[in-house]
């Protein structure tokens, strides 16, 4: 047994983050399990093989985003840590140390994967219905997880194995991943995929070619069962023949050369170790300038303040654009809205497409950006305030004077870094404008972007700011900054929140209209909004008052104006709302039936 893959596999099961993660994957499988409700034919079973089978090969495109995280920490750990030096100069074969690290790396996603795969076997198995069938087969869920799950785990691994070992890089790690994804994204437009059915209808030239180089094997799993009855589909798995053999072989063959690639391209020395050429100046002698003591003269003004703000917030964008976490973000960003924007415009095969315009582009971005950038901003703000004590700098920190403006030097990061996310968004509606030949650009439209969307984004940033100030743990803090994006601005939030005026991190999922705009919701939706602002912005006063200890009659002025200011914007906003009360509507429109019957 390989001695490196043994001393992993202990480390972890030591690990009580692990079994945190098992528990995890295993809940939300049993949560997709009972909750999915993906049909693939009319008269087929939720627990027939055929659908099993579907909705395991769907769950394995998780297997990339969990190769992709393994390899970020496992694949680079021995440089990250400056462990390679010790670790090398070790009798240590490079086929040792590739084959242990390669298997712990497969068995930890693959596992992660299995561990998905029982919660929705437990979630499944739960559900009782016409869709059900009375009986449970276990091989049913052990084929797919097999040909699909096993084979695609093997070659997203390898895949990834290859560009880390090959380059030594995380963000080409990171970037072969994704690019992965939207690859198989891209492959299934192409297949005859339930999970595509607004895509347009196929030839069997184009099935075929798309069953011979999907990665993952869905299209060839749809075309060998194409043939298949509905009780063919209920009770006989798809079988491992014609061009899902095929398929599943290629890519097993294709494994095998990124793990052959890898070993043959792999060196223990890093890039910068070769060949570097340069003078080694470590024992030169040192050249030292005499000069006079200059005596600096403290300033603790607004100006210092300022650029005090600023300097937060300078180091906060640089380690922010320097990792591999934007480009990950941004990939995947782009990725979901510029596929919502596709459909968007061409709406199927049952219905005319659309043009192109501003308008669509901007409620395509409105609809799909707002859900997606609170959790973005959820996760990078904590991970911002947080890094200085994870890397135990925090101490340091806290002695400066201006240690105060950290909060703020934050907000202004976090800005910047919406209002990025916000362009780059705009630059892709602009560019399927410009592809679609649509060249008439509305910039009222897109404004609506910054209106419904970033000014939302800021208003809630600084609100988590304030939680993760409050918390004393930064995992206590991510759980409830996650929490309180789902009441006030998720899905559910006008069920457990039915006072619309203080849903203030809501956005707007209207239209806009060639005509009138967005008509009268621009104004009500900006006095919200200011109310909101007032209300941050109090918040942010006291909290700042409470830390320093100072209550100075500027700020109570200061507090006092926003109050001021967000409740009158709030009444105007409520200005003539009335609440639906569905029992009562229901009520009288009994009475009045009443009332007619009786005349």
């Amino acid at each position: 047994m390989n001695s490196l893959l043994l001393f992993e596999a202990r480390r972890n099961i030591k690990h009580w983050l692990s079994y945190i993660i098992a528990f995890t994957l295993v809940v939300l499988g049993t949560f997709c399990g009972s909750q999915f409700n993906l049909t693939v034919g009319e008269g087929i079973y939720l627990n027939s093989p055929y659908s099993i089978g579907f909705m395991v090969g769907m769950l394995s495109l998780s297997i990339i985003f969990f190769a992709i995280i393994y390899a970020s920490q496992q694949l680079f750990k021995d440089w990250d840590s400056k462990f390679d030096m010790i670790l090398f100069s070790l009798p240590l074969s490079k086929r040792t140390y590739l084959q242990g690290k390669f298997l712990n790396y497969f068995l930890q996603t693959f596992l992660s994967f299995l561990f998905l795969i029982i919660g929705f076997i437990l979630g499944q198995n739960t559900r009782t219905g016409s869709e059900m069938q009375p009986y449970f087969n276990l091989w049913y869920y052990l084929y797919p997880v097999v040909i699909l799950g096993f084979i695609n785990c093997l070659l997203v691994c390898s895949f990834l194995f290859f560009i880390a070992y090959s380059t030594k890089r995380k963000l080409l790690v990171v970037t072969g991943g994704l690019l992965l994804y939207v690859l198989y994204m891209v492959v299934l437009l192409f297949s005859n995929s339930p999970f595509m059915a607004g895509s347009l209808p196929q030839s069997i030239e184009t099935q075929q070619l798309s069953a011979l180089s999907d990665p993952f094997g869905l299209s060839a799993y749809f075309l060998e069962a194409k043939v298949f009855s509905v009780a063919q589909k209920n009770h006989s798995i798809t079988p491992l023949s014609g061009y899902l053999l095929t398929n599943r072989l290629i890519f097993i063959v294709f494994s095998g050369l990124f793990l052959f690639l890898s070993y043959r391209l792999f060196s223990f020395t890093t890039s910068s170790d070769k060949g570097s050429g340069k003078k080694n100046d470590l024992f030169s002698a040192p050249y030292i300038v005499l000069s006079d003591y200059i005596t600096a003269e403290s300033d603790f003004g607004f100006r210092a303040s300022f650029r005090s703000v600023l300097s937060f917030a300078k180091i906060d964008l640089i380690y922010l654009f320097k990792s591999v976490s934007i480009i990950a973000v941004s990939i995947l960003l782009l990725f979901a809205v510029g596929m919502e924007m596709y459909a968007e415009i061409e709406k199927g095969i049952r219905l005319p497409q659309k043009y192109a315009s501003s308008g669509l582009m901007a409620t395509t971005i409105s609809e799909n950006f707002h859900l997606l950038g609170l959790l973005i901003m959820t996760y990078f703000i904590n991970d911002l305030y947080w890094r200085s004590q994870s890397s135990g700098f925090i101490l340091i920190e806290k002695s400066t004077h201006f240690s105060k403006n950290k909060l703020s030097g934050h907000l202004l990061s976090a800005s910047i870094l919406i209002f990025f996310f916000t362009g780059i968004l705009i630059i892709e509606g602009l560019t399927f404008q410009l592809g679609y030949h649509y060249f008439h650009i509305d910039w009222i439209a897109y404004s609506g972007t910054i209106l419904f969307n970033t000014l939302p984004l800021l208003l809630f940033s600084g609100f988590i700011l304030l939680i993760n100030d409050f918390s004393k743990n930064r995992f206590i803090a991510l759980g409830i900054s996650v929490l309180v994006v789902f009441i006030f601005a998720g899905p559910a939030s006008k069920k457990i929140i039915p006072y619309p005026l203080l849903r203030i991190f809501s956005d707007f999922k209207g239209v806009y209209s060639d005509f009138n705009g967005y008509g009268i919701y621009t104004t009500a939706f900006a006095e919200r909004l200011f109310f909101g602002i007032g209300l941050v912005a109090f918040l942010w006063i006291l909290n700042r008052s409470v830390a320093t200890k100072k209550w100075n009659k500027n700020r109570w002025l200061g507090i006092a104006i926003l109050l001021a200011a967000g409740i009158f914007s709030g009444y105007h906003f409520m200005k003539g709302y009335i609440p639906q009360n569905k029992e009562e509507s229901i009520t009288k429109a009994v009475l009045y039936e009443k009332k007619i019957q009786d005349l």
